[in-house]
Order: C-alpha cells, then sequence, then structure tokens
C-alpha cells in the first residue's frame, strides 16, 4: 500500500527549505560583494592615511635632522594599532616608525602601490621631493575581524527570520490549504440519505471548485436515485397494503364461516403470515416516510402529552394492556424539536420492540430523565455488545424467535438522527442483570 503524504506539510517544508536555500544563496552573494567594498574601502583608508602622513612625517624629519637628529619612534607609548608604518630614506633605511612597527624595514620593495604578503596588505607611497618612502599595512586580525562581523551581521538574522518564516509559512499555507478542504470535507461528511443539499462553493479557492461541482453533480445524481428509490418503496408498500388488508378480511371471514374444519389450522397460519406481511408493509412506508426527511422541522413542540396519548392507545390493546409502566415524569413538559408524527412513529417502533422481544412477565418501564432524554426498559436475555450497533441497520435482528421485521430500530434511529437528536441502546439496561434499553435524547430546539 502506497503511504499517505500531506499536501500542506510538504508544502511547508519545501517553501521553508527553499526560502532557507535562497537566503544562504543571497547572504553570499551580499557577504562577497561586501568583502570587496570592504577591501576596496580599507584599501583607500589606507592611501590616504599614507598620502596624508608622509608630508608630516617628512616636516617632522626635516626639523630634527636641522636639531641634530631625528627620532625612530621607540618612545612613543605603548597603545594598540591598527595601522603600522615605516618612513623610509632613499637608501631604504627606516627613519622613523610607529610603535608596533618593526626595526627591520618591511620586507617588500619601494614601490609605490599596493603589495600583498604574508596575508598582510601594503601601501607604499613616494614623496618625489624629499625621497622619503612611506610604508603602511594593516594589523593582519583587523582586515580579518572586520569581514567576519560583516559576516556575522548579514547571517544572523537568519537564525530569526527562518523560524519567523516557516511559522509564516505554515500558517498561510493552513488557511489557504488545510482550512477551505477541511470545511468541504466536513460538508460532505454531513452529506447523507436524508441531506443531499448542494454543497456551496462560494469562497472556495480556484482549485477546490471543480471538485466542489463535481461532488455536487453527484449528489444530484444520488438525491434522483434515491428519489425513485424512495418513491418505488412507498408506492409498493401503499399498493400492497390494501390487498393485504382485503385478504386477510377474507381469511378471517373464511375461517368464521368454516368453524371448526379440518382445515382452519392452516388458514390461521395463513392469516398469521399476512398479518407480518403487513405489518412489514406499514413498516416499509415508515421507513420510505423517515428517509424522505418527516422529521426535519423548525417548530418546538411539547412531547409529553403525545407520549401520554401514545401509551393510552397500547394499553387499550387488550394483548398489550397493562405492560407498559410510566414513571410519573419529574417536569410539566417535555419540549422537543421534531415533528410530532415523526415522534410517534419513533416512540411506537420503540414500544413494539421492547414488547415483542422483552420478558412477557416483567412491565416495560418508560421514564424521562433530567437530560431531556426518553428511555424505554425492558427486562429478557442480554444482546452481546458486537451486535449492538448493527441494529439500527435494515432488516438486521438480534438472536430472538419472537416476530418483526427488523426495520424498527433503523426507523427510529434514521428520524432521530434527522431532528438532531441521537438513539443510544444498551444491553443489558444500565444498572440491570440483563434486558434491553433505548435512550431518545432530543434538543430542545
Amino acid at each position: 500500500m502506497t503511504q499517505r503524504w500531506s499536501i500542506s506539510r510538504r508544502l511547508v517544508l519545501v517553501l521553508t527549505a527553499g526560502l532557507g536555500l535562497l537566503w544562504l544563496g543571497a547572504a553570499a552573494l551580499s557577504t562577497f560583494a561586501t568583502m570587496h567594498e570592504i577591501n576596496e574601502v580599507l584599501d583607500s583608508a589606507l592611501q590616504e592615511t599614507a598620502q596624508r602622513l608622509l608630508p608630516l612625517a617628512t616636516y617632522d624629519i626635516t626639523e630634527h635632522e636641522e636639531e641634530g637628529g631625528h627620532p625612530i619612534g621607540d618612545d612613543a607609548p605603548g597603545h594598540e594599532e591598527y595601522l603600522i608604518y615605516q618612513i623610509r630614506d632613499a637608501a631604504g633605511r627606516v627613519v622613523l616608525r610607529s610603535h608596533d612597527a618593526p626595526l627591520e624595514p618591511f620586507p617588500i620593495p619601494l614601490v609605490a602601490g599596493f603589495a600583498d604578503h604574508d596575508d598582510r596588505r601594503f601601501y607604499t607611497e613616494i614623496s618625489g621631493e624629499s625621497g622619503y618612502a612611506i610604508q603602511i599595512t594593516e594589523v593582519s586580525a583587523h582586515r580579518t575581524e572586520t569581514m567576519l562581523d560583516s559576516l556575522f551581521f548579514l547571517a544572523a538574522p537568519m537564525l530569526l527570520l527562518l523560524p519567523l518564516a516557516g511559522i509564516t509559512i505554515f500558517w498561510t499555507v493552513g488557511r489557504s490549504t488545510t482550512t477551505p478542504i477541511r470545511t468541504m470535507r466536513e460538508a460532505i461528511r454531513a452529506r447523507s440519505g436524508s441531506n443531499l443539499d448542494m454543497i456551496p462553493d462560494d469562497g472556495m479557492p480556484v482549485e477546490l471548485a471543480p471538485i466542489v461541482k463535481d461532488v455536487n453533480r453527484l449528489l444530484e445524481r444520488l438525491a434522483l436515485a434515491l428519489a425513485g428509490e424512495r418513491a418505488f418503496a412507498a408506492n409498493s408498500a401503499h399498493e400492497l397494503r390494501t390487498p393485504v388488508a382485503v385478504a386477510l378480511a377474507q381469511l378471517q371471514r373464511l375461517s368464521a364461516e368454516l368453524g371448526s374444519s379440518p382445515h382452519q389450522g392452516r388458514i390461521d397460519q395463513i392469516i398469521a403470515a399476512l398479518r407480518r406481511l403487513g405489518n412489514l408493509v406499514e413498516k416499509m412506508l415508515q421507513l420510505a416516510r423517515a428517509e424522505s426527511g418527516i422529521a426535519m422541522t423548525g417548530e418546538r413542540i411539547d412531547l409529553l402529552p403525545v407520549l401520554r396519548l401514545l401509551l393510552d392507545e397500547f394499553d387499550r390493546n387488550k394483548a398489550r394492556s397493562g405492560r407498559i409502566q410510566l414513571d410519573p415524569p419529574q417536569v410539566s413538559s417535555w419540549m422537543g424539536q421534531i415533528d410530532i408524527d415523526a415522534f410517534a412513529i419513533v416512540l411506537r417502533n420503540l414500544l413494539d420492540n421492547a414488547l415483542n422481544h422483552g420478558a412477557a412477565d416483567k412491565p416495560v418501564r418508560v421514564f424521562l430523565d433530567g437530560s431531556n432524554c426518553l428511555h424505554v426498559v425492558n427486562a429478557g436475555t442480554i444482546v452481546p455488545a458486537p451486535a449492538i450497533p448493527r441494529l439500527t441497520d435494515r432488516f438486521a435482528r438480534g438472536d430472538t424467535v419472537a416476530e418483526g421485521s427488523g426495520l424498527g430500530l433503523a426507523i427510529a434511529d434514521t428520524i432521530v438522527r434527522q431532528a438532531g437528536g441521537r438513539l443510544d441502546l444498551h444491553s443489558p439496561a444500565r444498572g440491570e442483570a440483563d434486558g434491553f434499553e433505548a435512550v431518545i435524547c432530543l434538543t430542545a430546539g
């Protein structure tokens, strides 16, 4: 499998490294140019100093000659000198020197101009009138120190600016690529069978806009395909409802007319099969309504009266009378942002599931908690933990012999998610040794 790589990380590394290399190249060129200019400036300083010193030194030597002698420079006080010089006569003898200059003549010929020797730069200036010459040079470390200082001040900012440049590049790349890609990814993730709205491309970068358009075309095709599938399922279920009801009524009438016929057992089996088929048709209609977005509404309603009304309807059924126990709510209202019919479908499916699969000798408990959640709890066999997440899949059934279509929890989960809530399933029921618990948590709006 090919290893995945990050666009933003690669951009940050390449741009930062490229910027660093460009900076090094620019620093190298600047250093070369700076060193050339420094050499020119220092050469000019040598020449200017020599041209200024030679007339003064010549005058000083002439004055002392008239007095009977001239100083060589040994008696000058000690101090650090960057420039050292020697004044030499026409015979090449040193007649005057700076404090740090050697007694012996510099090892360069008395030729006017610049000369290099032992990594040092010399300049010689000769006076045509007096015959005296001055040879001046820098201390070796001075020019090197000057060049190193210049190089340091060119390179030092890079140590600070390169990390800042990396941070700036990271932020810019994140804002330019990661943020819009994350926005588009979250928009795609929010799309589902109940939400196939087009993804807005306003504010999207030019590079991502074609991808958004292609995704929108795909969503449009999916919407058409799902609409056709839902319409077919709803129409098929609706068309089946009447024939199944008619067939069931005819069989029930035939059963009553035949009385204790030997074929009564087979007729009862057919009636039971038709009832299961009728229940499946009803569930398919509910699923079609759920997937059409029936739960989505902008209104907040009090669901407590709906809960009591539905429980009264179950209690009027002789086969289920007294099997549901409603714990007294601690609140006077239960507000939720969901369609009333959709909520009734959810609650009916959860109660049917609890009654069909729960222990027949123990009641189904229904109660509200303090966090706007409704609990439906039944006793019975524990559902294995790995099987619980699959119970909200279509036609998924646990390990049970009870009748059912495997659609009830799928319908309830679809509607609750459309309403912005969640359906949590637990087995065993929390605080119990066995059983099953379904929890509906809705937003109050």
